[in-house]
């Protein structure tokens, strides 16, 4: 007999910061605070152009001058702007050593000892272990908060359709298995129950790569089959590249929708 589970349904967007002198430049940034460019600035505001219908909940970004200003000229174009909460878990990943250095330095630096870029960890920096612990850390207290604020508007749904979170020694692990599916089964329901907030949160390319490795491959949201890319976990998203989320979640259950990644459709527009 299947059993009735209550949470909330939420949407994210995420979306990554606009261009830098570095970015154009094709140098690595990690921790260094490098302000955007007039281009960033302009792509920044076709995003907000973008998402300009959305009610915005909550707004989040990283510390980092970057992303904190493409948070700030995209919600200019919000009719009512929440205030925008400044998380440090959301900086980019920290390339120790290489910052400031030119891609296809570091790109060299890794074949000297045998290694793609991707694989290669500089000296100093952060492991993509430790990137993608921080970021899940910040996805799961995020939906836990939006949750607990919204638990009056609680809605059912059968056991049948949730993320069920292994059992060890009487405790649930922090996430679902890895590997998991969650299988939305009618994802037209989903969308007619009531989304009880919108949360924009800007960030950075490496960062929210793992971020939304930890979504698709450790939480089990499915690729949008429509997207161009064989494999889009392995792209970094475009200078204010857009990838929108549904989240279905009561305490340690998830239901993850994916409507967009890594789209920067807005750029194209003039």
């Amino acid at each position: 007999m299947n059993r009735v589970r209550q949470g909330i349904v939420f949407s994210i967007h995420f979306v990554r910061h606009g261009e830098t002198q570095a970015n154009k430049e094709q140098k690595i940034q990690g921790h260094l605070d490098i302000p955007l460019s007039a281009t960033g600035e302009t792509q920044a505001s076709q995003a907000g152009m973008r998402l300009k219908d959305i009610q915005f909940s909550r707004a989040y970004t990283s510390d980092l001058s970057r992303a904190h200003a493409t948070c700030q000229i995209i919600l200019r174009h919000n009719c009512c702007p929440p205030n925008i909460v400044v998380d440090s878990r959301l900086r980019e990943r920290n390339f120790g050593s290489v910052e400031g250095v030119h891609i296809d330095v570091v790109k060299m630096q890794a074949a000297s000892e045998g290694l793609t870029w991707p694989q290669y960890n500089p000296p100093g920096a952060e492991t993509l272990g430790d990137l993608q612990a921080r970021m899940a850390k910040f996805f799961k207290e995020l939906c836990q908060s939006v949750y607990d604020k919204n638990k009056d508007k609680l809605l059912d749904w059968s056991e049948d359709s949730m993320m069920e979170e292994a059992e060890i020694n009487g405790k649930l692990e922090e996430e679902p298995q890895e590997g998991e599916r969650n299988g939305l089964e009618n994802m037209e329901a989903l969308l007619e129950k009531s989304v009880v907030e919108s949360v924009l949160v800007v960030g950075h390319g490496a960062a929210l790569k793992q971020l939304f490795t930890h979504i698709h491959s450790t939480l089990g949201c499915p690729i949008p089959p429509s997207h161009p890319h064989p494999n889009p976990l392995t792209l970094i998203s475009p200078n204010t590249g857009i990838s929108e989320y549904l989240v279905r979640y009561s305490p340690k259950k998830y239901d993850l929708h994916c409507v967009r990644l890594h789209d920067g459709c807005h750029l194209q527009e003039s």
